[in-house]
């Protein structure tokens, strides 16, 4: 197998820390254009149209693509330390938490990136080979949507020691993902998100989210 993945880009991020907790020895090729490391390289494009990372390219050609997806996969042949639970209860909460974290988290930083850096005028939405505009309201709408993600989490982890509960999951590698995103783009976490600060400090020093 082979694990396509584009530099410090979130998504392909969430599947490289999940393959790092997991100690999945797997191939792993960057597919960003070595002349313009903004872009997907042209043989990436023509191999997967959709024009997204991560992707995991099977042994028999076939490939699976989506951050969740790819790690689902991953975790059905590689159960030990499992990471999307161990019960029928923990793997609904970690779903649930993930997709909070993928949509009012990392979406809403999507929306202020896409929106506003100079690289990806024309390029508003991932994934299209047609122009895709810009717009300002948008940015602004996701810096609004990530202040609400702040606080929704910071509830949540002022009863849990993660989000799904009392183990680290998948929801905690998209959630800090997120996270980082925002923080490279100067949006820093509130000052009364205490118990964020605290979750944030302990999943940033694993040695998945390090390397």
């Amino acid at each position: 197998m082979k694990l396509y993945t584009w530099l410090s880009a979130p998504n392909p991020r969430r599947a490289l820390i999940f393959v790092a907790e997991k100690a999945i020895d797997i191939d792993i090729e960057e597919a960003s254009d070595p002349d313009n490391p903004g872009q997907l390289s042209k043989r990436y494009c023509e191999k997967y149209p959709h024009r997204r990372v991560p992707l995991l390219e099977l042994d028999d050609g076939d490939w699976i693509a989506e951050a969740a997806a790819v790690c689902k996969y991953l975790e059905a042949l590689y159960p030990d330390n499992p990471l999307f639970g161990r019960n029928a209860k923990e793997a609904a909460l970690i779903e649930m938490w993930d997709r909070l974290a993928e949509w009012e988290g990392l979406m809403a930083v999507s929306e202020v990136f896409r929106n506003t850096h100079r690289l990806f005028v024309g390029r508003g939405l991932a994934g299209y080979d047609i122009q895709i505009p810009q717009i300002s309201e948008l940015a602004e709408r996701g810096k609004l949507r990530l202040g609400r993600f702040f606080n929704k989490i910071d509830e949540r982890l002022d009863q849990n020691e993660y989000l799904a509960g009392d183990i680290f999951s998948f929801a905690d590698i998209t959630a800090l993902c997120a996270i980082d995103f925002s923080l490279s783009r100067k949006l820093i976490i509130p000052e009364n998100c205490c118990n964020v600060k605290r979750w944030y400090q302990a999943v940033s020093e694993r040695p998945s989210a390090i390397g």
